[in-house]
């Protein structure tokens, strides 16, 4: 048998503990000339070696990705909010000051179980419209506690 140099199709299925060595005419090795690659230079992988893997981790060493160190840069300090319900009572929303008024309404509506459309959120007397965020507040930005008080109406149902 003559030998030739291997092929991208011996590359494929071998190629990491292949590099220069040889193959019989056809491209692939064969039992009898696998053994020979130890004689050509090219050592066999250790026992216990992990096989190598195409991409690095994609977890730093708190478990969090790179997308996650991100996304929570954009989201921001986290924010407290008090709200005064027209009733009287106090009711807690937490978010984060890169959340939109929209979400806190939200996140009232689901604990008070009124409609989001009837809800109202002023601070300092002044309404708090739904797609400004709460970095649009220079208040709340220069907070240093990241807790805020605001006064809520509700519509009457139609």
């Amino acid at each position: 048998l003559k030998p030739v140099w291997l092929t991208s199709c011996c590359l494929f299925n071998f190629g990491p503990y292949l590099r220069g060595a040889r193959a019989v005419r056809g491209g692939c090795l064969t039992p009898t000339n696998r053994s020979n690659m130890a004689e050509e230079g090219v050592p066999p992988p250790p026992a216990d070696a992990e096989p190598p893997t195409a991409f690095p981790s994609q977890y730093d060493e708190s478990g969090q990705t790179s997308f996650d160190k991100v996304e929570a840069d954009l989201r921001g300090a986290p924010l407290r909010i008090i709200c005064q319900m027209p009733d009287g009572s106090m009711q807690e929303v937490a978010c984060n000051m890169g959340h939109d008024v929209m979400y806190a309404k939200g996140q009232l509506a689901r604990k008070t179980e009124i409609d989001f459309g009837r809800l109202k959120l002023f601070m300092d007397g002044k309404l708090m419209f739904d797609p400004l965020s709460f970095n649009d507040f220079p208040d709340i930005v220069r907070s240093p506690s990241k807790e805020i008080t605001v006064q809520v109406t509700v519509d009457p149902e139609q």
